[in-house]
């Protein structure tokens, strides 16, 4: 009930801020969402003993999404740059040779995963009618994780990939591509009528796939770092 009441309190209000606002809006936005994911991640990562970068890792998500603002110019530079600055964190601050690889690779995966992924949002934002294609997006992943969720609660009998997460199984795996194909046909009748329905439909089965290797990735991460939930900011998710 708490992931339920969550959903109405909150859906409402981001698609509202995404519909109305502008894009340099929708930029702080995305800036706030992956400070927030940066602190989550390390918080997680230094459940094994590997504090990282946290500080330096924000200042270049935050670089990495103003790269992504300003349609992926400055990337190879923005790449040197992270690489440079992350060893020579470690060069000055570190002694201990035995920590540098676990320190400046979780930190470099935290940049990359973190911003490096929701940043995508931003050159959505950035396109012609880039909040509808924010939409799709959403729409396919709720209902992709929705239908997963209870389709597996519901049939689920063969596991996914239990080494990973137990309670995934491969029937609410194919729930999951259902409940996304329907996100993908409403998207296309509900505000996506140029694009032609195979289109939408490549495209959302593509999502809803990746997606939930999306979702098995974090599974791995919160595994292997011994964490429950990743975050507890909103109320059941």
């Amino acid at each position: 009930m708490a992931r339920v009441l969550s959903g109405i309190v909150l859906i409402p209000a981001v698609i509202g801020f995404i519909y109305f606002t502008s894009p340099q809006v929708f930029l702080v936005l995305a800036i706030a969402v992956v400070l927030m994911g940066n602190h989550e991640y390390f918080s997680m990562v230094s459940r094994i003993g590997v504090k990282g970068y946290p500080i330096l890792a924000a200042v270049l998500s935050l670089l990495l999404i103003l790269c992504y603002y300003l349609d992926g110019r400055y990337l190879p530079e923005f790449s040197a740059v992270t690489m440079i600055s992350i060893f020579m964190t470690w060069f000055f601050t570190e002694k201990d040779v035995q920590t540098a690889f676990n320190q400046i690779s979780y930190t470099l995966l935290g940049v990359f995963y973190v911003a490096g992924l929701l940043g995508f949002f931003v050159l959505l934002r950035n396109l012609e009618g880039g909040q509808y294609l924010i939409f799709f997006v959403f729409i396919v992943i709720w209902m992709g994780d929705t239908a997963a969720y209870y389709g597996g609660r519901r049939f689920g009998k063969t596991p996914l990939a239990p080494h990973i997460s137990p309670n995934k199984t491969v029937e609410g795996a194919w729930a999951g591509l259902g409940g996304s194909l329907l996100g993908g046909v409403a998207a296309k009748l509900w505000f996506l009528g140029h694009i032609p329905l195979i289109h939408c439909l490549i495209v959302t089965a593509i999502c809803g796939i990746i997606g939930q290797f999306g979702d098995l990735a974090e599974s791995v991460l919160k595994r292997n770092t011994g964490t429950k939930d990743s975050g507890s900011l909103i109320p059941g998710h």
